[in-house]
């Protein structure tokens, strides 16, 4: 389980790499108005996307332990350096959200009562987008 957890890490690593990469290359009129090219245009949004979606699906086809399971879900849902990325960073980390719904059956009730109640902290009602309802509604389901 372990390297399922280093692997999920590596991928937001990676991404955090790519976007300092972009960030370094770019031009001051990138994305200006729509012209050039912004970071919202850049691969490394799907290719984290990809990664993590794969990474979910090989930890929940071993039926995560309620500890393993926590620590995905923390991975993806808390995280605290959101403030740090770039805009267009934290809208694809919060898209990313979605991908905690089917490790959520396999945690804990108390896990998933502390997850919620941080979870609805973060995201006040009229805050949440789709993806957010739907991690509010599992985790609330999980009790």
């Amino acid at each position: 389980m372990e390297e399922y957890l280093a692997a999920l890490e590596q991928a937001f690593s990676d991404y955090r790499q790519a976007i300092a990469a972009y960030e370094k290359k770019r031009k001051p009129t990138d994305g200006l108005l729509g012209f050039g090219h912004s970071l919202q245009d850049e691969a490394c949004h799907e290719k984290l996307d990809e990664r993590v979606e794969q990474v979910v699906s090989d930890i929940c086809r071993l039926h995560p332990a309620p500890g393993d399971a926590e620590q995905a879900v923390k991975l993806l849902l808390a995280r605290e350096d959101m403030p740090a990325w770039p805009l267009a960073a934290q809208w694809m980390l919060r898209a990313l959200e979605r991908h905690s719904l089917p490790l959520i059956p396999f945690l804990s009730r108390e896990t998933a009562q502390a997850l919620l109640k941080r979870y609805a902290a973060a995201y006040k009602p009229w805050d949440r987008l789709p993806v957010q309802k739907q991690v509010f509604k599992a985790l609330k389901a999980r009790l």
